[in-house]
């Protein structure tokens, strides 16, 4: 069995098993498309040192289990800031992009600053695992990312339920095979589980696919656990979006949007 989410031939992706989703047998979950798109802009060089502040993903269409391409292009190349974009391929068919904005990292002399009002939940240790099979009508024959590639502990159960999420995860294997992940990448892959982390509507009754991923972080997380707090707003004209509040043990670390495509199962 495969022990990362990718491994490399030459310049193809190839994506182990530990990719698929929950909504089709064939197609990825969104996180491991998002952390190989992260990983490949994150590898871009820079003038100066630089970090990753804003992530954003479109997905255009399910990506398959098949070997994937990325390219990548330069937009502004600056001692401030970068600008990169990246596509998806599977074959020769368009499935993803992704843009990158870096800015220069520094250290700057900051006053003191009033702090949002919330309280940070309790660590991981105090959480409650979950059961990825749970989530979605499927077999347990086939391995599956939300399931098999992440670890997911939750509180009261609220990744289950209708109501306000409060998660922490962790990825169990590597991105790339034969390298470590780097927080960056740990946490652009984490990013897609925000929408899932938000369950306003039951998954087995309601499809609410989200086609894009928009990640803002003003500091890379530390430790191997990213804490997520969701909600998600639908509407009747089909569109919902979800929204997560990004953290880890030493505090709020960034933000997560995500638009939804909102419609009833197709198995009901």
């Amino acid at each position: 069995m495969a022990h990362s989410l990718f491994s490399r031939d030459g310049n193809y992706f190839i994506p182990s098993d530990l990719t698929r989703g929950g909504w089709s047998d064939d197609a990825q979950h969104g996180s491991p498309p998002s952390g190989l798109m992260a990983y490949v802009l994150e590898a871009v060089p820079t003038s100066v040192p630089m970090q990753v502040v804003r992530f954003t993903i479109d997905l255009f269409r399910a990506v398959p289990l098949t070997p994937l391409t990325v390219e990548t292009e330069i937009r502004r190349n600056g001692l401030r800031l970068q600008v990169v974009d990246a596509t998806l391929f599977a074959g020769e068919v368009l499935v993803g992009r992704a843009s990158a904005l870096k800015i220069r990292t520094t250290q700057v002399e900051l006053p003191e600053q009033e702090e949002e009002g919330w309280e940070m939940p309790p660590g991981p240790d105090a959480a409650q695992p979950v059961d990825g099979s749970a989530l979605f009508r499927h077999p347990d024959d086939l391995r599956r990312f939300h399931r098999d590639g992440v670890e997911i502990r939750t509180f009261e159960g609220s990744f289950l339920a209708h109501r306000v999420g409060v998660s922490w995860f962790r990825l169990r294997q590597p991105v790339m095979a034969g390298e470590d992940t780097s927080p960056f990448v740990r946490l652009a892959t984490l990013a897609d589980m925000s929408n899932g982390n938000a369950q306003m509507l039951d998954p087995r009754v309601w499809l609410y696919v989200n086609p894009d991923i928009n990640l803002y972080s003003h500091r890379m997380p530390r430790g191997e656990w990213i804490g997520m707090r969701s909600y998600s707003h639908q509407h009747n004209t089909g569109i919902g979006l979800a929204d997560t509040r990004v953290f880890d043990e030493d505090g709020v670390l960034g933000r997560i949007n995500q638009a939804q495509i909102v419609e009833p199962h197709r198995s009901i």
